[in-house]
């Protein structure tokens, strides 16, 4: 069966429990209900005529908002950050010679690797300021200083490399020499988002820069500062070529937008999103909350032992059908046992009936209030 993919990567992703997941959903429901919705890989393939998804994330939610809607500005400004990628990409191929010349001299001497640097942004900063200042004009200062910063630190890094290793081919040379540039545009982007009120950035292009910097930022983490700042890193040459277009073209396909739209959007907790939409028993929800573990901070939203309590508690009493799929903690465990539900282990590849909690080969537990 074709499924749906998330759009956006997302923590704790559930793509590849679908299978299990769509397997033991309840027989029949009306409403198809998601408090913790995240990338909605389970959402985007439940086939439900009226969904509600909700999700503490407002970047995440307002996302899910302006696809809905299918929002002209969001999506101009998702295809000028592609159509900029790709003109670096090609600034970079022209140049090509002139920037393996001067990796060479640096190779001979790096402390001329700053000369050498400021005097190819002098030379091409027309290009290098068209790039951008067309569609965006925001900070294009921050943008050269990145770009300055990434190639004097590839260059360098670059010789160490081939000192201690072997020499590097042509093809790798060019692969790390545009991982800079491309770095430095990345690194311009999550500037952006990390000022989005300072720069007064419009929601929607806000939204195009978020969703750009969580496809491109290295391995989809969250991570940010104590200043509450996103500080993950470029993904790096794997993520040179990536096809941002291919990206642009699903979430504005009519495929997904007529799928989304008899969903409902909501940005809450998920306690009092369960009590505004009033479960009944014809509802079905599906749960998969951040799990127990020290990294209980979700996309800078907090869910903490507390709030794991609080969900235990509130399912307890639900009316709704509800499947929970959570990481296997003896916290988790204690939280859920000798309450009537269904208990089962869930390792990724199969589901067995749950007999022993001690069991240090359990990933995940799946808990029903129904019998599957």
């Amino acid at each position: 069966m074709k499924t749906r993919k998330p759009f956006i990567k997302w923590a704790g992703g559930k793509e590849k429990e679908l299978p299990i997941i769509l397997k033991n959903l309840p027989s029949n429901f009306k409403r198809y209900i998601e408090p913790f919705v995240g990338g909605g890989a389970v959402y985007l393939n439940i086939n439900c005529e009226n969904s509600l998804i909700n999700d503490k994330s407002t970047e995440l939610m307002l996302l899910y908002k302006l696809i809905k809607e299918h929002n002209k500005d969001f999506i101009d400004s998702l295809n000028e950050i592609n159509k900029n990628w790709i003109s670096l990409q090609e600034l970079v191929e022209y140049n090509s010679n002139e920037l393996t010349k001067i990796y060479n001299k640096i190779k001979k001497d790096d402390k001329k690797a700053e000369k050498l640097v400021d005097s190819f942004i002098d030379n091409h900063s027309s290009e290098l300021n068209n790039l951008l200042k067309d569609d965006f004009d925001i900070n294009l200062y921050n943008f050269i200083k990145e770009i300055k910063k990434n190639l004097i630190s590839k260059f360098k890094r670059m010789k160490k490399i081939e000192i201690q290793r072997n020499k590097m081919n042509i093809s790798d040379i060019m692969d790390n020499i545009e991982c800079a540039f491309k770095s430095a545009y990345y690194m311009y982007f999550r500037y952006l988002y990390n000022n989005k009120s300072k720069l007064k950035l419009s929601d929607e292009f806000y939204c195009a820069v978020f969703y750009f910097v969580r496809d491109y930022c290295y391995a989809s983490m969250f991570r940010y500062n104590a200043n509450g700042e996103f500080n993950v890193p470029y993904g790096g040459i794997s993520y040179n070529r990536k096809d941002f277009s291919k990206k642009i073209e699903y979430v504005t396909s009519d495929e997904l937008r007529n799928y989304m739209k008899k969903t409902e959007l909501y940005c809450l907790d998920f306690e009092s999103f369960c009590n505004q939409i009033k479960l009944t028993d014809t509802d079905f929800m599906f749960l998969d909350p951040p799990y127990d573990t020290e990294f209980s901070t979700y996309a800078q939203n907090d869910f903490d032992k507390n709030d794991q309590v609080r969900l235990a508690n509130y399912l307890k009493h639900t009316k709704a059908k509800f499947m929970l799929i959570i990481k296997n903690t003896d916290f988790i465990y204690n939280l859920y046992k000798d309450n009537g539900f269904y208990i089962k282990k869930f390792d990724k590849r199969y589901l067995v009936s749950f007999m022993n909690r001690n069991d240090k080969d359990v990933e995940h537990l799946l808990i029903t209030n129904y019998e599957i």
